[in-house]
């Protein structure tokens, strides 16, 4: 960018960078203004700078010194033609002059104390001792257009002029650093030591040029070690290194001889890379071997050299009458007190120049319109201006990104530039709605600690409840309801669902109001029409139950989201808890078309009232025969709560066998039971047990006639036949010249296990016959003891030889079948004995003991039998 050559500005904005694109190494700073007492009235010709003072000579002889400040100490009329030089000792307390005019004045600024020097000649340049204050020779060295350079120092006789060099040409610069002097003449430069009081080195022109008068020399010490020489169009780094021999002059070398597009007409060290102040124009311009022709300059650069002497940056600096400027008009100089500062010298402007800093480099940043890298940079400084901090960038970049349309992008910069402010955001908010963009910040909007006030997030729900219902909805769910007034967005939300009751969105959000406005009912009832589970859980939280009493099947659907075998067990837990609520025969009525529902509901009620609902035990044979087999069975095998005949239909429709067998048992159709167990399930082991179970005779004989073709059958029922009679009867059928499978080991299991009856039946006969044998003898002793009786029988006609008749009958039943005979010791039949078996007496232990042995071992008819068998068998 470039500025007016009138512009005023401090600041300086006539700078353009090489690369538009680059943000420039340097700032520029215009300070003329800070000294408008020589700048407005003279043309200022030289300057030197030391760490208190700036220091101005003028073309009319006059010189300024200013403090650092700006402040004019004083002015001195000590020339009477242009100043040429300028300088000051290290401790700015000497200053040095030197003019057309051919004089020298040492001026002291403590004491105001004057020196004045006149060489009769014009001088050019001047260089006073660094330390001219502290050492008491005052050594200062001039020269100029009489080809001389003369050291002027005072003695112990008063003043003396040392000439260090002559018939040199014209000296244009000295320069003076610690004990190191460099000179530059029409000849070359000339590196001088004040120490040894020699010139220890001569370096000539790099090249020959006409007219080499009007190439301004620049010298600059960069240490004792590196002088840099800027000429023409060169630079050149010189090295200068002390001898290791003692009383030797330094060794001096150019290190390197840089050739660039323009005049220098300045130079220096910035950092550690070296500073041109360049004079944009070829050397061609002005060597013609006839009076140089006056140029036409344009605006002077600044440029950045590095060590590799590659260019970092070059910046063009405007200022004001700089087309009739010559390459001598320019200065640049160093300041002693800002290492990282330097000063370009006009005529008439004088311009500061500093390495930028992290706020130069905002206001860069800014000036590009580049407000999130500035906002960022800020961030991370510690002294940062007014007119630099965040909230100020902060209004500046939200303006630029809604200015450019870029709504998304501002609200997404907005929080974290005012997460701390909440006024400034709510002040955006409301430029947001001016521009109908509510959308674009809403998902922005802090809902922690830090919320702003209701009346924005109550604006902004009212924005979506108009344009787009299903966002309202949203936000409502996402949104803590202590962010804005629930009752007020209720209304608005009620006052338009009974205009719209389609919306389901809408619906859903006035339900979610109700909730958090306390009207549970309201809720409950619009979450029923939608379908959501919410109704469920109002129902829980509010005991709705009377709410709910209606609509029991539209909530179980709800729970199990359409799916009936998703069922919900809370629910259906509710329904059986809270029986006076729902009534089971409202509850059946209601959910009976969905089986799976009442399969749960049947299942839950029977374990919280065990054997209930007997009234519907049809009903749950359908059910359960649905949805669990095994709950089915059980409820066939421990209630009776239902009919036969539909349980043998429901049976018969699911082809469940055992069930049916079950079901047929129960109806007394055994027979159709075993041939269902025979045909269908053909498992022959279970026919023999059920027949067992049974314990039918006829069943035997159906079993038996069926299995006389079936070898396998056949060869099963020998092994687990049982009975004696049953075992003769098949074996006594089986059909002659039938090969039978396995018929050996069939009927070793078959005589194995009556061998196994046998030993059982005489264990048990010995048993009780032991038993009979003690009561016997327990009787015969009650026999032979004598009893009271009430009257006396002696005289009745009933007693027969003195003995008493008395009725045993009536102690026992039955009649023994055997007696013990006390004279051989066993038992013998009452007949043998000749006894009638009315008067024998009668045990009922004895009685009950003798028939069990008789009537259930039977041990003579049970070894009949086995015989019976084995004879069948052999045949």
């Amino acid at each position: 960018m470039s500025v007016s050559e009138t512009s005023s500005e401090s600041e300086v904005d006539t700078l353009t960078s090489s690369d538009e694109d680059e943000e420039p190494k340097l700032n520029y700073e215009k300070i003329t203004d800070r000294f408008q007492g020589c700048f407005v009235n003279d043309s200022i010709s030289a300057c030197a700078i030391s760490k208190e003072h700036f220091f101005f000579g003028s073309h009319n002889g006059a010189v300024y010194i200013y403090s650092r400040q700006g402040v004019l100490l004083r002015k001195m009329i000590l020339h009477v033609a242009t100043v040429t030089g300028l300088s000051v000792d290290l401790e700015s307390e000497n200053l040095a002059s030197c003019s057309m005019d051919g004089k020298l004045i040492v001026y002291n600024i403590s004491s105001k104390e004057t020196n004045v020097y006149d060489f009769k000649r014009p001088l050019l340049s001047v260089a006073i001792d660094p330390y001219y204050s502290t050492r008491s020779s005052r050594q200062i060295i001039c020269g100029g257009r009489a080809g001389k350079v003369i050291l002027s120092e005072k003695g112990w006789l008063g003043s003396r002029d040392i000439i260090l060099q002559v018939d040199c040409g014209t000296v244009y610069k000295i320069d003076w650093y610690k004990s190191y002097v460099a000179w530059a003449t029409d000849s070359g430069v000339y590196l001088y030591s004040n120490e040894y009081g020699k010139i220890f080195r001569h370096l000539e022109h790099p090249k020959k040029l006409p007219n080499q008068e009007v190439f301004p020399y620049q010298l600059y010490w960069q240490s004792e070690s590196r002088l840099i020489i800027g000429w023409a169009d060169q630079i050149s780094i010189v090295s200068i290194q002390l001898s290791s021999q003692p009383n030797e002059l330094p060794k001096v070398s150019v290190q390197a001889v840089l050739e660039i597009d323009s005049i220098v007409s300045g130079i220096m060290m910035f950092g550690f890379n070296i500073l041109v102040l360049a004079y944009v124009a070829e050397v061609e311009d002005f060597t013609s071997s006839s009076r140089p022709k006056r140029v036409d300059a344009v605006r002077p650069e600044l440029r950045l050299i590095d060590s590799s002497f590659q260019e970092l940056a070059g910046d063009v600096i405007g200022l004001t009458n700089y087309s009739r400027l010559q390459p001598s008009d320019y200065h640049l100089i160093p300041d002693p007190a800002k290492k990282d500062y330097s000063y370009v010298l006009f005529p008439n402007d004088l311009i500061c120049a500093r390495e930028r800093n992290e706020i130069d480099h905002v206001m860069y940043l800014v000036s590009r319109e580049e407000y999130a890298e500035a906002i960022a940079a800020v961030k991370t400084m510690k002294d940062v201006p007014p007119e630099l901090q965040v909230p100020e960038l902060g209004k500046k970049y939200v303006a630029h990104l809604i200015d450019n349309e870029q709504y998304r992008k501002a609200a997404l910069v907005i929080p974290t530039l005012y997460s701390n402010n909440p006024s400034g955001w709510e002040q955006w908010i409301f430029v947001f709605a001016d521009h109908n963009r509510l959308e674009d910040i809403a998902e922005y909007l802090p809902l922690g600690d830090d919320h702003l006030s209701p009346v924005i997030y109550e604006m902004t729900l009212a924005y979506y409840m108009a344009f787009n219902e299903k966002k309202f909805d949203e936000k409502l769910h996402t949104w803590p309801t202590n962010l804005y007034s629930v009752p007020t967005i209720r209304k608005a939300a009620q006052k338009k669902y009974d205009q719209n009751q389609e919306s389901r969105e809408l619906a859903n959000s006035l339900a979610f109001l109700y909730v958090n406005d306390s009207m549970p009912v309201e809720a409950f009832w619009l979450y029923l029409k939608l379908n959501k589970k919410e109704c469920i859980d109002l129902v829980f939280q509010h005991n709705l139950y009377g709410e709910a009493r209606q609509s029991i099947l539209q909530l179980l659907l709800i729970s199990a989201d359409g799916r009936p075998e998703n069922v919900n067990p809370k629910v259906i837990n509710m329904l059986v808890q809270h029986v006076h609520s729902f009534p089971p025969n409202e509850v059946i009525t209601q959910i009976q078309s969905i089986t799976r529902f009442l399969y749960a509901y049947f299942c839950s009620y029977e374990v919280m009232f065990p054997n209930s609902l007997m009234e519907y035990g049809d009903l749950k044979v359908d059910v359960f025969a649905e949805f669990d087999r095994s709950r089915l069975f059980e409820f066939l095998m421990n209630t009776q709560c239902y009919s036969l005949g539909h349980a043998y239909n429901v049976c018969v429709k699911y082809r469940y066998l055992d069930e049916l067998v079950y079901v047929l048992g129960r109806m007394g159709n055994n027979k159709d039971a075993l041939m269902l167990i025979i045909n269908e399930l053909s498992d022959i082991g279970r026919a023999i047990r059920y027949v067992k179970e049974q314990g039918d005779k006829d069943l035997w004989e159906d079993l038996i006639s069926y299995s006389l073709d079936k070898p396998e059958f056949i060869c099963t029922l020998l092994e687990n036949i049982g009975s004696d009679e049953n075992a003769l009867n098949l074996i006594t059928r089986i059909p002659k010249g039938m090969k039978l499978p396995h018929a050996k080991d069939s009927i070793s299991k078959l005589l194995s296990d009556h061998q196994l009856q046998v030993f059982l039946h005489l264990g048990c006969h010995n048993l009780f016959e032991d038993e009979a044998v003690e009561r016997v003898k327990e009787f015969h002793s009650d026999q032979n003891i004598g009893f009271q009786v009430d009257k006396d029988i002696s005289n009745e006609e009933s007693n027969v030889g003195g003995l008493v008749n008395f009725d045993y009958s009536s102690l026992s039943e039955e009649p023994l079948p055997f007696v013990f005979d006390t004279k051989t010791s066993e038992f013998r039949s009452v007949t043998s004995l000749g006894y009638d078996i009315h008067t024998m007496a009668s045990d009922h232990g004895l009685g009950d003991a003798a028939s069990h042995v008789r009537n259930r071992l039977k041990p003579e008819s049970t070894m009949g039998s086995k015989l019976s068998i084995l004879m069948a068998l052999k045949k």
